[in-house]
């Protein structure tokens, strides 16, 4: 019964993280077709309504106020990285087309 225990456990953790990577992965949740002030907007809104959740869940209420702010601040560093990337990334130059021709007739 132990080992049924245990392997359950093991497949559960791992059923458990694919669900939350999958639930946070923007190319698959209900959000990817969502503008990006959309999804910022919901981040925020979901983080606070967690760290109330959690905050009432474990009474302590006093830190839920900080709580927030710290996850407003990495929820925003995040969000701002992506719009850098996003954003360097269609300013780059495109690579020259490849002009190197190969003809197979005057080969070998």
């Amino acid at each position: 019964m132990e080992k049924i225990f245990k392997a359950f456990e093991k497949n559960g953790w791992i059923a458990l993280g694919k669900f939350g990577f999958g639930l946070l992965d923007s190319t698959k949740n209900a959000l990817k077709f969502a503008p990006m002030e959309y999804k910022y907007l919901l981040s925020i809104l979901l983080a606070a309504m967690w760290c109330i959740a959690f905050g009432i869940y474990t009474v302590e209420l006093f830190y839920i106020g900080h709580n927030i702010i710290g996850h407003w601040v990495i929820i925003t560093a995040v969000f701002f990285t992506f719009l850098v990337f996003r954003t360097e990334k269609a300013r780059t130059p495109k690579s020259p087309q490849n002009v190197v021709k190969w003809d197979l007739e005057k080969e070998g």
